[in-house]
């Protein structure tokens, strides 16, 4: 046992002094790798072209609606232009009733020739009605921003179908008393006369053409006076009598128009029983505005025509009392 133990020491010893003695072994070389150069590239940025950056913007945005159109079909094109509501047809404005005036006239401020002159027209000017008279024969016209009046017979009308009876007529002109007195008639009023009775010596005939309508307002005549060959005469005067002479005026004076007379002698409606008689007389020369009267006196008053007749039991208005030439 302790020769074992001997020999494992010295074999211990033995390899101790090899390893002592012995050189190291010197360490393998390493390769350092040669540094490579690698150049640099130099960028060069081209000009932008406007109008390719253009086009290319609107192929994009072209590309981008078609998509939306695509996701949403309903959805109208954002350069489509929505189509405008249609606008409503306008309604032609009512045709309004007019007059135009046919010859140089006297523009009234109500419907008589009684009435005072507030203006005069021209031939060719042309008024807006505003309503009537009762009986029709007057228009009342627009006349600069005012109520004027205009015989229905030196006008054409337009569109007066529907014209209305005026709501603002004015009270006829009461005429100035006299300080002769009116004598009360003590006998029954004379008969009519027949119309359209021819005298011999008469130079002028009576034709029975009048009309006699209701008129509250005013009692009124008026007519025209006509040559042989039916065109209008003027210069023939006419004398109006009711309980002895009253008025006698010319055809076409005081701007009544050619051919053309009126009377309305009461200043209102007449009194119940009245005998008015209208005839043609001579005429004594110039007439004054508004003719003859009690207070300027009266020229020769033989009639020249069968009288014109009337009882007058209603305020009425006659017209179309005509006096012809033979």
């Amino acid at each position: 046992m302790r020769i074992r133990f001997f020999v494992i020491v010295v074999a211990a010893v033995v390899l101790a002094a090899c390893s002592f003695g012995a050189t190291p072994e010197p360490p393998l070389p390493t390769n350092t790798p040669v540094p490579t150069f690698t150049p640099t590239v130099e960028v060069v940025i081209a000009p932008v072209d406007p109008g390719a950056a253009a086009t290319a913007r609107a192929a994009e945005d072209a590309a981008a609606a078609a998509t939306q159109a695509a996701a949403n079909p309903q959805a109208p094109a954002p350069d489509t232009p929505v189509p405008a509501e249609p606008t409503a047809t306008e309604t032609p404005a009512p045709t309004e009733a007019a007059v135009t005036v046919n010859s140089a006239m006297n523009i009234r401020g109500g419907p008589g020739t009684n009435y005072n002159v507030i203006g005069s027209a021209n031939a060719g000017q042309r008024f807006l009605v505003t309503g009537k008279n009762p009986a029709g024969d007057w228009w009342q016209i627009n006349f600069n921003g005012q109520a004027g009046w205009v015989f229905a017979q030196l006008v054409t009308g337009e569109n007066t179908g529907g014209v209305q009876v005026a709501a603002n007529i004015p009270a006829a002109p009461v005429v100035p008393p006299t300080s002769t007195p009116v004598p009360v008639p003590t006998s029954p009023p004379a008969p009519a006369q027949p119309a359209a009775t021819a005298v011999p010596n008469f130079p002028f005939l009576l034709l029975d053409t009048d009309r006699c309508d209701p008129n509250p307002g005013s009692t009124y005549f008026s007519g025209f006076t006509r040559r042989a060959d039916n065109s209008l005469e003027n210069g023939v005067c006419v004398h109006v009598a009711y309980y002895g002479p009253r008025n006698t005026k010319c055809s076409g004076c005081d701007g009544v128009g050619d051919g053309n007379w009126g009377f309305s002698p009461f200043g209102g409606p007449a009194p119940a029983g009245t005998t008015v008689e209208i005839f043609v007389v001579q005429c004594p020369g110039p007439m004054p505005l508004g003719g003859q009267t009690e207070s300027s006196g009266f020229g020769d008053l033989t009639p020249q025509s069968p009288k014109w007749v009337k009882t007058i039991n209603e305020s009425v208005q006659c017209t179309g009392i005509t006096f012809v030439r033979r």
